[in-house]
């Protein structure tokens, strides 16, 4: 059973331009995760690393957007085996494709919200207190509430025209609420999107806050929430290395992949000597991602880097997220270059 369970959670199945079929089989591989761990659930008690990437565009964005958000999950989905090698690793990305493909009928929605927080509730229900939970979401985000509980607004996680009453938003609220019940150990949920910050906003209001401010000490759980922008500004990417990238997702692909083992700042930047010792610490993922994301710098003019992540939870920066950090390369076990 290990050794079956081991093979499929080692495969991830992505998405082609066109992604409706094989958005499918995304969908049934994720579902045969759950049902042969959940079985042998009782007799594997060792700690376990979920990564749940999830990335959703929108059918009015030009093509090549839509596609290097396809692009960037595959990133980041990369990144996270590089850092775990056993991870149980499930990905969902939009596909490709036109207004007119949907209103023909020739392609549908893959990403939904009702597909997304079935995702939280099977994490909730599968994680235990040793695990350690990685959420990203790379989507659109939606600056203005819908109702007068959540003025902070959300991601957008369907298609407008089928959820019109929020314009397809996930409000933060919901969102919360939903990652909030997850027990492990360690809940990281990283949240590229614009006005991503009302999410830490939301997250700080004193109601909400009481839930969780003092997880760390009281139940020795970490809870780290970054987002790729505050909550006034869109979240616009940069180029770099030639490449149209998000500097949040650059800097998430970066720490996962070795970059932030052993950095440190000093005086606000970032310390000249490394220590590398193969373990992530939060304290180390926390600054990496914050650093890069706000100082890495575009290579064009018309894309200048204007991020300005945010920060939340309740943590020890000394608590070891990844017992092994790998290194993005060339023999890096990664997933099939055909899978997105």
């Amino acid at each position: 059973m290990l050794k079956y369970e081991k093979r499929i959670v080692g495969v991830i199945v992505g998405l082609t331009l066109v992604g409706c079929h094989l958005a499918q089989l995304i969908s049934q591989e994720a579902s045969v995760t759950y049902k042969h761990e959940k079985s042998a659930f009782s007799v594997v008690s060792a700690p376990k690393m979920r990564f749940l990437i999830v990335g959703k565009g929108k059918i009015a964005d030009p093509q090549e957007q839509q596609q290097r958000a396809i692009v960037a999950v595959r990133k980041v989905a990369e990144a996270a085996k590089a850092a775990q090698q056993e991870a149980i690793v499930d990905v969902l990305a939009e596909g490709v494709m036109t207004v007119e493909q949907y209103r023909r009928g020739e392609a549908k929605e893959i990403v939904t919200g009702a597909i997304f927080r079935e995702r939280l509730r099977q994490l909730a229900k599968l994680a235990t207190p040793d695990d350690t939970v990685v959420i990203y979401t790379h989507s659109h985000g939606r600056r203005n509430g819908f109702e007068k509980s959540q003025p902070l607004g959300g991601i957008v996680m369907d298609l407008p025209v089928l959820k019109p009453e929020h314009g397809g938003t996930l409000l933060w609220d919901e969102y919360a609420e939903l990652f909030l019940q997850i027990p492990a150990r360690n809940v990281v949920v990283l949240t590229m999107s614009c006005f991503s910050g009302g999410l830490v906003e939301y997250l700080n209001s004193q109601s909400v806050a009481e839930r969780w401010k003092d997880r760390r000490q009281k139940e020795g759980r970490n809870l780290i929430i970054l987002t790729s922008q505050n909550k006034e500004l869109p979240s616009a990417p940069i180029v770099k290395d030639n490449e149209i990238i998000n500097p949040f997702t650059y800097a998430v692909v970066m720490a996962f992949g070795g970059e932030a083992d052993g950095f440190a700042l000093a005086a606000g930047k970032p310390a000249p000597d490394r220590r590398k010792d193969g373990r992530l610490t939060v304290g180390e993922m926390i600054d990496f991602i914050l650093y890069t994301t706000e100082h890495t710098i575009s290579e064009s003019i018309q894309r200048r880097n204007t991020a300005k992540p945010q920060l939340t939870g309740s943590f020890d920066r000394s608590d070891v997220l990844f017992e092994q950090v790998g290194v993005l390369s060339p023999k890096t076990p990664a997933l099939r270059q055909n899978s997105f």
